[in-house]
């Protein structure tokens, strides 16, 4: 079971807030362990302690050294489109930071990283018999947009050739396919009659369709709209009540952007993540479509965002990062800032919101400087202290 909130220490004068959970009751919540470092003035945090052995522990003893932490969140105040940054490491919320606007309550569209979600939701269908697997055929779901015009390899397009953006379809990623996209009243209709580049299964192509394809194939299958049928199987186990999410002109949900939640319940996402799909002791996503959906299945190939650099390969809608060329990272990816990243080597999990809609003149220096901050920095430090232990 996870952690009772057992503190949280607030300065007014200052933007960052540290909350750190421990297995406690209220009986046992007998003391208060404030240290202090310099994090831009006095920074505080708070431990639960207690009578029993196995206290939480001070940043400084888990390898955080406050020197090194308080370098690092420096950073941030050169990310003005930062709103939140949470870093949590052995089920203990480390720091939990809001800043630029950015609150506890606030919703922030996911963007892209809500890909990775949907990964989780088609998971759970297949578990529970919706969808035969991933290598079921897409149009058996979609008989009434057969027509005569349709590309023929759109029959041999399946379920698997959506979640490693390996459709075929020629399309691009970028404002001019969305603009066509949002001028369809019909938007399952306009992507099934995209001409195709490749066959399905042979080129990697990231594009935002494929997903949208992918939630509408969810609602079919399971006679719910996705998010009827994520908000079941998904949300509500992990106490997420409120999701917003944006739909189509036909209803369906939006596969891919327009998911909107709050950065704790991000969180949740990645700790079920880390968990293996297991939340307290519920397993809400099977242990091995995790595994399968956050290993690497493209080759290192990159992304536009990262200036190609072979460090980042592709799962089944989650992102993998590879560091030091052998520690993989899973994440979900947003436009514009937002991620969830979790470290199974230092069961840990990193989460960041941020404004959505960057500037397309800043758009790449923004996702570069963001993965920059939680992998060469939190990440590093992370390993660095599990490494010393």
């Amino acid at each position: 079971m996870y952690p009772q909130l057992a503190k949280i220490c607030f300065n007014p004068n200052y933007s960052l807030v540290f909350m750190i959970k421990k297995r406690c009751s209220l009986r046992n919540l007998a003391s208060i362990i404030i240290a202090h470092f310099l994090v831009l003035g006095i920074v505080t945090v708070a431990a639960c302690g207690s009578a029993q052995k196995n206290s939480a522990k001070p940043l400084d003893q888990d390898g955080l050294k406050s020197k090194e932490l308080s370098s690092i969140l420096r950073k941030t105040e050169k990310m003005p489109y930062l709103k939140s940054l949470i870093i949590v490491k052995n089920e203990e919320w480390l720091i939990e930071k809001y800043m630029n606007g950015g609150s506890p309550n606030q919703f922030y569209d996911l963007r892209s990283a809500s890909k990775s979600i949907l990964s989780a939701i088609l998971g759970i269908a297949i578990k529970d018999g919706y969808l035969d697997s991933i290598d079921q055929k897409v149009m058996d779901f979609f008989p009434e947009y057969i027509t005569d015009d349709l590309d023929p390899r759109v029959y041999d397009l399946r379920i698997r050739h959506l979640i490693t953006m390996k459709s075929g379809f020629k399309v691009k990623e970028n404002a001019e396919a969305y603009h066509q996209l949002y001028n369809s009243s019909d938007w399952i209709n306009h992507i099934l009659h995209l001409p195709f580049i490749t066959n399905p299964g042979e080129k990697f192509n990231y594009h935002s369709f494929n997903t949208h394809l992918l939630s509408a194939t969810i609602t079919k299958a399971t006679g719910m709209s996705t998010l009827e049928y994520a908000t079941q199987v998904l949300f509500l186990p992990l106490g997420i009540p409120k999701v917003l999410w944006e739909k189509d002109p036909k209803g369906y949900y939006i596969g891919g952007w327009g998911m909107s939640l709050k950065a704790q319940d991000m969180t949740k996402i990645g700790l079920l993540y880390l968990n293996d799909g297991k939340f307290q002791e519920t397993q809400v996503v099977p242990s091995e479509w995790v595994k399968s959906s956050t290993t690497e299945r493209t080759g290192m190939i990159g992304t536009y965002y990262s200036g190609w650099n072979k460090t980042y390969g592709y799962g089944y809608l989650w992102w993998v990062k590879k560091i030091d060329g052998k520690i993989d990272i899973p994440f979900a990816l947003g436009h514009g800032g937002q991620r969830i990243a979790f470290i199974p080597k230092v069961n840990a999990v990193m989460v960041t919101q941020a404004e959505p809609n960057p500037k397309p003149s800043t758009s790449y220096k923004r996702h570069m400087a963001v993965d920059s901050l939680l992998f060469n920095d939190f990440a590093s430090c992370l390993l660095k202290s599990y490494d010393k232990e």
